[in-house]
C-alpha cells in the first residue's frame, strides 16, 4: 500500500521501474524490492543468472532510499551512496549508461519522453531524493564513474544521493585511506565516502571475495568506536551480485517459481547455446582465430565474440584475423581493460551501433553488411549488455565460461547460435617438476576440470554440449577457482594508513588486503600521454583527468621501458611532477609520458607501438607554449616565436605588447597549417581556431594559449589554498564566509543524521575554520592593495599567476597553514572563557578546524617562520589572540588525533571532517553573496 507523506504517495517499485524503463520488472526484481523495503536490509547475495537484469538493483536501491525520505535522518536505514563495483574497468559499461538514464529521468522526466502518470511517479521519487541533500537546488541524483588511477571526481555533498561506479582497486584503496589517484589531503574525504553511509553492490562478487571478507574485519578493528550515524549506515553494507555464487548459499536471493513461469525469463533461461569442444595445440591466438573463421565460414554476416585470457593472446588473435578476413568481409575490434576513454569510446560506439553493433537492444531481425568480430579479454565478461550470434572462447574456469556464454544468444533470439571452446595445453612453467598439475594463466588448474566436465556432457550425436542458462550450472558444477589468500589486517596497520598527512615510511601497501596476495601481476600504474611533460618540481597543466589514463600492470610497463629511462610521476598533491626510475614505481602511481613515446594505439596499450599518441588535454584546454610540446604535436619549430609570445628574446631585447600579439598571431597561423600526428585534421583545425590569442602564465606551470571556450571541468579544489582564489560573486568577507560554511556544515550533518550532540560542534568548526586568515600577512597576501582597517577577507580575486609572488611579498612563509592559526585562536578562546566544552568535544572542535585542508593527521608540518607578530579574532564576543609563528608545532595534536580515532572510529572521524571540508568547498566554489546575506 502506498504510504502518505508530505511528498505525496510513495510510488510502488513496479511503477517506478516501469516509468524509467518502459517495461514491467521481472518478478524477482519486484520481490527483491519488497523484501528490502520490508526487512530494511539487503540479502548478502543476489544470485540471478546473467541476462536477467541485475542492474535493476540500482533502481531498487534508489527507490528504497526515496521511500525513507520522510523519516528523521537518524532513523533511516537506506544508505545515501550506492557503489557499484566491478573487478576490472569496463569498456562497454552498460551499468554506467543505465545510471545516467535514471539520473536524467529524475532530473527532467519530460526530457526523457516520460509523461502522464509515469512522469508523476518519477517526479515524486525525485522530490524525495532532492529533499535529502543540503542544497535545495541540487539534482535528485549524482552519478560518478571512477576510472583508471586518477580521481577526477568525487561526491561533493555527503547528504546527496549518489551512485558511484568504480573498479575494485579504486574503492578498496579509498576505503583504506590510500585512494588511488587521490591527493594526500583528500584521502580522508574519499575514505569517509567509501566507508560510511554506503551500499556496496559488487558485480560478480567472486572476483572481490577478499574485499567482502575484509569489511567485517574492519568492523572488528573499530568495535569500541561510537557510532555517529544511525545503525547500519555507520559502515558499508555489502551485497554480492553473481550468476555464479558460492556453494554456501547463506542469505542468498534466487529466482523462484513465479520467475520460472515468466515467458521472457523462461526464453532467456532456455536460450540454446550449443558448444563445440576443440582440443588443440600450438599458437593459442591462431587456434582461436581459426575457430572464428570456421564458425563464420558459411554464415551470413553475423556478430562473433572471441574471448582470450590475456591481452597478449587477444592481440595475437586480432593479428591472425586481420590476415584471414578482408576489411570488406569483417569489421575487427579489440577490447581489453588497457585502453583510455578516447579510444574506448570509439570502439564502444561501434560495438553498440544500433545497426552494425552487437548491443542486446539491437533489433535482431536487421541484416548486416559484414561480420562484426570483437576480440576481448575478461573485460566483456561482466556488465556488458551485448548479444552475439557466435562465440569462441579460450579454455577458462567455471565462472568465466558461465559469464562468457551469457553474451551468446543472451535474449534467446538466435536459433542458430553456436560456441567453440578451444582447450590448449598449459604453457610450460619455469621450475615445474614432473607430476606437478598443469597451471594455466589466470585460471590455475581449473581448465582441466572444465575440460573433463564438458567431455562427460558431450552429446555424441551433435558433438556439442548444450549450455543454456537453465542447465549450465548442472553441467559445469561448482567453481574450483582459488583466488589465494589475503594477509590478516591488524589494528596497527590500519592506524598507519589513517595517518594521511605524514604517511609513515615503509607502511604496508593496501592492495593485498582487498585483492589478495599475488605475484604483483595484478598491480597497476596509470599512464597518460602529454605533449608537454613538466620537469621535476614543476606542476602539470592542465591537471590529470581519468579520461586520459590507462591502467597497465607495473611489470608490463617496466618491460617496455628503455633501460634506465627516467619516468615522470605525479606526486602526492596530484599536480607536482616527480622524477623516478622504473624500480621506484608503486601500485596506483600515475605516470606522464611524452605523446611521441608511443605504447598506445587505436585499441589501447601496445608496447610495440611507436605511433604518436593523441594528447586529449590540448583538445580540451589549449596549447602549451613549449617548443618540445609543439614539435611533438605537429612538427613545427617555434622556439623563437614562443619566446616573443612570452615577451622574452635571446638577445634580451624588450618585446612590446604589439610584437607579442604579432608573434602569437603568427604562431597560430603556423599551427593552422601544420599536419598534426595522431589527430584527425578536423579536430586539429577546430582546436587551433578556438585558441585565444593571449598568454596565460602561472607559477611552476607551463605558459599556454587557452581555448576561447574550454571544455568545462568539474570544480577542483586546490591542494594548498582550496579556493582562496574566489569566483566572481563569491563572498570575500571572512566572517560572512565562516558563517556560511558553519550553516552549510550544520545542514549536511542534520540531513545525514549525525548524532545531535555533535552537530553544534560541526557547525562551530565550520564557522571558525578560517579565522586564522585574519593574520596580517595572510590578509596582505589575499589583498595586497587593501587597508588594514577594512574587514578581513577570506578570498582573493587576483589572477592565479600572481599568487606565489603575492605570498612572498606579503611575508607569508611557504608551506604555512592558516588553519594552524585558526586552531590556536580557538584553543585560547576555550582556555580563557568561563564555560568549557566537554574534553572530547573540545578535541573534536580543534581537530575539525586544523584538518579542514587535510592536515593534522596526525600533525601539522611546521613552516620556516620567525615572526614575532600575533593574530587576533573575535569569537562569540571574546577577543582571542595567539602567536603567528608557524614554526611552532602543536605536539598535542597527535594524541588528540589518536583519541578521536578511538572514540569515533577512523571512518566516523573522517566523515565529520568531510562534512566541514565539503561544506567549505561548496560555499567557496559556488555560494554567492546574495545567498548569504541573511546568515
Amino acid at each position: 500500500m502506498a504510504e502518505r507523506t508530505s511528498f505525496g504517495d510513495m510510488p510502488r517499485f513496479d511503477a517506478f521501474y516501469d516509468a524509467i524503463n518502459r517495461r514491467s520488472p521481472f518478478p524477482w526484481q519486484s520481490r527483491l524490492a519488497a523484501k528490502v523495503a520490508e526487512t530494511e536490509a539487503w540479502p548478502r547475495e543476489v544470485g540471478v543468472p546473467t541476462g536477467l537484469g541485475k542492474t535493476a538493483c540500482l533502481e531498487i536501491a534508489i527507490w528504497w532510499l526515496a521511500s525513507q525520505a520522510h523519516r528523521a535522518p537518524g532513523d533511516r536505514t537506506a544508505p545515501t551512496r550506492i557503489w557499484w563495483l566491478v573487478n576490472r574497468r569496463l569498456l562497454v559499461d552498460s551499468t554506467f549508461e543505465h545510471a545516467l538514464t535514471i539520473k536524467r529521468a529524475l532530473r527532467d522526466p519530460g526530457e526523457c519522453d516520460i509523461s502522464g502518470k509515469a512522469a508523476d511517479v518519477v517526479h515524486t521519487v525525485a522530490e524525495r531524493l532532492r529533499s535529502l541533500a543540503s542544497s535545495p537546488a541540487a539534482e535528485p541524483l549524482e552519478v560518478i564513474r571512477l576510472r583508471g588511477g586518477i580521481a577526477s571526481h568525487r561526491a561533493r555533498d555527503p547528504s546527496r544521493p549518489t551512485v558511484l561506479l568504480s573498479t575494485l582497486p579504486m574503492y578498496g584503496s579509498r576505503l583504506l585511506f590510500r585512494g588511488y589517484g587521490s591527493s594526500r589531503s583528500m584521502r580522508p574525504v574519499d575514505a569517509a565516502l567509501a566507508g560510511t553511509d554506503s551500499l556496496v553492490l559488487v558485480d560478480e562478487a567472486h572476483l572481490a571475495r577478499h574485499l567482502t571478507r575484509l569489511l567485517p574485519t574492519l568492523t572488528q578493528c573499530t568495535a569500541e568506536a561510537q557510532q555517529i550515524l544511525g545503525g547500519v549506515r555507520s559502515r558499508p553494507q555489502v551485497v554480492a551480485l553473481t550468476a555464479t555464487g558460492d556453494a554456501s548459499g547463506q542469505d542468498r536471493f534466487d529466482l523462484d517459481e513465479e520467475d520460472q513461469a515468466n515467458s521472457m525469463v523462461r526464453r532467456r533461461l532456455e536460450a540454446d547455446k550449443p558448444l563445440e569442444l576443440r582440443i588443440e595445440s600450438g599458437d593459442a591466438g591462431l587456434r582461436l582465430a581459426e575457430a572464428a573463421r570456421d564458425l563464420l565460414k558459411r554464415a551470413k554476416p553475423a556478430a562473433c565474440l572471441v574471448f582470450a585470457n590475456t591481452p597478449a593472446t587477444a592481440r595475437s588473435v586480432l593479428g591472425h584475423l586481420q590476415s584471414i578476413f578482408s576489411r570488406r568481409e569483417a569489421a575487427l575490434l579489440l577490447l581489453t581493460g588497457r585502453t583510455r576513454e578516447r579510444e574506448a569510446a570509439r570502439t564502444r560506439e561501434r560495438v553498440l551501433d544500433p545497426v552494425e553493433g552487437m548491443a542486446a537492444k539491437r533489433d535482431h531481425k536487421l541484416d548486416r553488411k559484414q561480420h562484426l568480430i570483437v576480440v576481448a579479454t575478461q573485460t566483456l565478461e561482466v556488465g556488458a549488455d551485448i548479444d552475439a550470434e557466435y562465440l569462441v572462447t579460450e579454455a577458462c574456469g567455471v565462472r568465466a565460461l558461465t559469464q562468457r556464454l551469457g553474451r551468446l544468444n543472451r535474449l534467446g533470439h538466435f536459433p542458430n547460435s553456436r560456441a567453440v571452446y578451444v582447450h590448449l595445453p598449459a604453457p610450460r612453467r619455469k621450475g615445474r617438476k614432473a607430476g606437478d598439475p598443469e597451471q594455466w594463466p589466470v585460471y590455475g588448474r581449473e581448465p582441466a576440470t572444465v575440460l573433463g566436465r564438458l567431455q562427460t556432457a558431450l552429446d555424441q550425436t551433435t558433438s556439442t554440449v548444450s549450455l543454456s542458462p537453465r542447465h549450465i550450472s548442472g553441467i559445469l558444477g561448482e567453481p574450483g577457482d582459488d583466488l589465494g589468500r589475503a594477509p590478516e589486517l591488524m589494528h596497527g596497520l590500519l592506524w598507519e594508513w589513517v595517518k594521511t598527512t605524514t604517511p609513515p615510511e615503509g607502511a604496508a601497501p593496501v592492495e593485498p588486503y582487498f585483492s589478495g596476495i599475488s605475484d604483483g601481476s595484478g598491480y597497476t600504474v596509470s599512464l597518460m600521454w602529454r605533449a608537454h611533460v613538466p620537469e621535476e618540481g614543476e606542476r602539470l597543466w592542465p591537471r590529470a583527468t581519468d579520461v586520459e589514463a590507462v591502467d597497465v600492470p607495473i611489470a608490463d610497463f617496466r618491460r617496455a621501458l628503455d633501460g634506465d629511462e627516467e619516468i615522470r610521476r605525479i606526486g602526492p598533491d596530484g599536480v607536482t611532477i616527480e622524477s623516478i626510475s622504473g624500480k621506484e614505481l608503486r601500485p596506483g602511481d600515475t605516470v606522464v609520458l611524452a605523446s611521441d613515446r608511443g605504447l598506445l594505439d587505436e585499441f589501447g596499450w601496445n608496447p610495440d607501438s611507436a605511433l604518436p599518441v593523441f594528447d586529449t588535454s590540448v583538445a580540451t584546454r589549449g596549447m602549451p607554449l613549449n617548443p618540445d610540446a609543439i614539435r611533438r604535436l605537429c612538427g613545427v619549430a617555434a622556439g623563437e616565436l614562443i619566446n616573443k609570445a612570452l615577451g622574452t628574446a635571446h638577445d634580451h631585447e624588450d618585446i612590446d605588447k604589439a610584437e607579442q600579439a604579432e608573434a602569437i598571431a603568427e604562431l597560430i597561423e603556423r599551427l593552422r597549417g601544420a599536419t598534426p600526428d595522431g589527430w584527425d585534421k578536423s579536430e586539429w583545425d577546430a582546436m587551433v581556431s578556438g585558441l585565444k590569442p593571449e598568454v596565460v602564465s602561472a607559477n611552476r606551470e607551463v605558459s599556454r594559449l587557452p581555448l576561447k571556450q574550454p571544455i568545462p571541468d568539474e570544480p577542483r579544489i586546490d591542494e594548498l589554498d582550496e579556493r582562496s582564489l574566489s569566483r566572481t560573486g563569491t563572498a570575500r568577507d571572512l566572517d560572512l564566509h565562516g558563517r556560511a560554511v558553519g550553516a552549510r556544515s550544520r545542514t549536511i550533518a542534520e540531513r545525514i543524521g549525525i548524532r545531535s550532540d555533535l552537530i553544534g560542534i560541526v557547525e562551530r568548526a565550520g564557522r571558525l575554520h578560517d579565522i586564522g586568515k585574519a593574520d596580517r600577512r595572510f590578509q596582505r597576501w589575499l589583498d595586497p592593495t587593501g587597508e588594514e582597517s577594512t574587514a578581513p577577507v577570506a578570498k582573493s580575486d587576483m589572477p592565479r599567476s600572481r599568487w606565489s609572488t603575492a605570498r612572498a611579498a606579503a611575508g607569508w612563509p611557504r608551506g604555512g597553514r592558516h588553519e594552524d592559526l585558526s586552531a590556536r585562536l580557538v584553543r585560547h578562546w576555550m582556555e580563557t572563557r568561563g564555560d568549557h566544552l566537554d574534553p572530547s568535544h573540545a578535541d573534536l572542535l580543534i581537530h575539525l578546524i586544523i584538518s579542514h585542508h587535510g592536515s593534522g593527521r596526525p600533525i601539522v608540518p611546521p613552516a620556516m617562520d620567525e615572526t614575532t607578530e600575533t593574530v587576533s579574532s573575535s569569537i562569540e564576543g571574546f577577543s582571542a589572540e595567539a602567536s603567528s609563528d608557524l614554526s611552532i608545532i602543536d605536539w598535542n595534536q597527535p594524541g588528540r588525533f589518536r583519541r578521536l580515532n578511538g572514540r569515533f572510529g577512523p571512518w566516523g572521524l573522517a566523515l565529520l571532517e568531510t562534512i566541514v571540508r565539503l561544506a567549505d568547498h561548496s560555499v567557496s566554489a559556488g555560494a554567492h553573496i546574495h545567498e548569504l546575506e541573511d546568515l
